[in-house]
């Protein structure tokens, strides 16, 4: 696989409508995501000799995806809608996160946090937090 750009990382965030279209947030210069697998701890001392080695065994536990991102703020449809979910009493919806070349994941997210900052030389910016609401697929390119 190419190496690739960071700036072909794409957000997207779905319109809500029935058949939903994806508008890209396109002022973000940093994103990341993030898959967590967590463990469910079992170990158990082995009957026979107690006292001996003990290896750690676990089986699945939470999986949860993580977006984050950050940029230029661009008062574009999809920034409207991104801060109208926000702002709603559940703060969920469908996003998608394509990685270029290898494949895309789509899900419902929650938005953790939207902020919105500015210094007196600069334009307005946001930082955004997603965590998955559910379960995320990932399709292959």
């Amino acid at each position: 696989m190419a190496k690739q750009l960071g700036r072909s990382l794409l957000l997207k965030i779905g319109d809500g409508g029935g058949s939903e279209v994806f508008s890209t947030l396109a002022g973000i210069n940093s994103k990341t995501l993030t898959i967590n697998n967590s463990a469910i701890d079992v170990t158990t001392p082995d009957a026979s000799s107690p006292g001996g080695v003990l290896f750690a065994s676990s089986l699945n536990g939470l999986k949860s995806v993580g977006v984050s991102g950050d940029g230029i703020f661009l008062d574009e449809t999809a920034e409207a809608r991104m801060n109208t979910v926000a702002m709603q009493a559940d703060p969920a919806a469908n996003f998608q996160i394509v990685v270029p070349d290898f494949g895309t994941y789509a899900g419902n997210f929650r938005i953790t946090s939207l902020e919105f900052g500015g210094e007196t030389e600069g334009g307005v910016t946001f930082s955004l937090s997603l965590e998955s609401n559910g379960t995320v697929t990932f399709t292959a390119a």
